[in-house]
């Protein structure tokens, strides 16, 4: 064999080891063990992915609840509160008090506790309708039903708590500026009278309301002043303003006293009233005579012939719109609103879906009640 040929075959077999070189570390790969170490990392990583995106959309949904509920309760509560303080405003005196002395009487009082009784429209002659908060109304030609008054536990007014109805408040005022509104966003006439109704629903606190203008004269008649409409006054044209403002005549329009009303604040499950009353007068004056105790509206609608309401107390209970994973189940809840202290889900609502929950409460001094005799 010549030199030529043995190198020929050495150079052959070097090129062949390499090729059987190269296909061996192709063929090669990943041990069982180093897969299931793979594979367990794999799994502890994707768990802490899932741990941290639960924990994030958890925090999420309670955020976006928790805004929930201010958007609608705050701005609600605050809207209701600025009515609410125009109590009284309009009172008539009686006989034994002034017009700041708000009880169960004061015609037109701010409270409403009571209405005329009696039937209208009779053969027998006119009926005295001046009596009584509700002075000289009647609705449909009726008396005014006592659901509509303020009542607390009123079957006018739901609840998803274990103790029961919720409370319902029916205030009254007189209209002394042009441009207000009622609860339902009606524009109440200037000195034109308005009573509204709070109380709830499935949806929420809602209100329903009437206006209505006020006539001596047209109140002591057998008929009295039927609140079921009211004609809304005709507003001239403007003249001294480019371009003209054509006039708006005088119509008639439907009031919604005893309907379902607005909702003003949603996902309401209770709403508590309480009554600020005092047995002393002057305390505008001297404000250490106030002496206010607190009271559930009265059954009857009736308060003692010395006592006064010169302020209220409000609280509801609100949810959230949409459920939400809380820290405790619905069965393990309970709340404090005002003098209703450690009450819990009725069995409807601890079966339902579990909502953020929050109470707010406020306390507001009737500004026409602190003077009078």
């Amino acid at each position: 064999m010549s030199l030529q040929d043995y190198q020929s075959i050495s150079s052959y077999s070097i090129e062949k080891r390499s090729k059987i070189v190269l296909v061996h570390k192709k063929d090669s790969g990943f041990t069982l063990v180093e897969l299931m170490i793979a594979l367990v990392l794999g799994l502890l990583i994707s768990a802490a992915a899932l741990q941290i995106f639960y924990t994030s959309s958890v925090n999420s949904r309670r955020q976006e609840a928790s805004s929930q509920i201010q958007d609608n309760a705050i701005f609600g509560f605050s809207q209701m509160q600025q009515h609410l303080r125009r109590t009284n405003y309009g009172a008539k005196s009686t006989s034994a008090h002034d017009e700041f002395f708000m009880n169960h009487l004061t015609p037109q009082g701010g409270v409403v506790l009571t209405a005329p009784a009696g039937t209208p429209l009779v053969s027998d002659g006119p009926k005295n309708w001046l009596t009584d908060n509700l002075s000289g109304l009647v609705l449909d030609r009726k008396t005014i039903s006592s659901d509509l008054l303020s009542s607390s536990a009123s079957t006018e007014s739901s609840s998803n708590l274990s103790i029961g109805a919720s409370d319902q408040l029916t205030i009254q005022y007189q209209s002394g500026l042009d441009g207000l509104f009622d609860c339902e966003g009606s524009r109440i006439p200037k000195d034109f009278y308005v009573i509204e109704r709070y109380f709830v629903r499935d949806e929420g606190l809602a209100c329903a309301s009437a206006i209505y203008e006020y006539d001596e004269d047209t109140a002591g008649k057998a008929s009295g002043i039927d609140i079921a409409t009211y004609i809304v006054p005709e507003v001239p044209a403007v003249t001294t303003t480019t371009p003209v403002v054509a006039a708006i005549p005088a119509s008639t329009k439907a009031n919604n006293l005893a309907g379902t009303g607005t909702i003003i604040i949603p996902n309401v499950d209770y709403f508590r009233v309480l009554l600020g009353v005092s047995d002393s007068v002057g305390f505008a004056t001297y404000p250490d005579r106030a002496n206010i105790a607190y009271m559930p509206i009265p059954a009857s609608g009736n308060l003692a012939t010395d006592q006064r309401i010169v302020s209220l107390q409000i609280g509801i209970l609100s949810r959230s719109n949409n459920p939400t994973a809380t820290q405790q189940s619905n069965s393990d809840l309970s709340f404090n609103i005002l003098d209703k202290t450690g009450t819990t889900l009725n069995p409807a609502a601890i079966a339902g879906p579990t909502y953020l929950r929050s109470v707010y409460e406020s306390t507001i001094l009737l500004r026409n009640a602190r003077g009078g005799l």
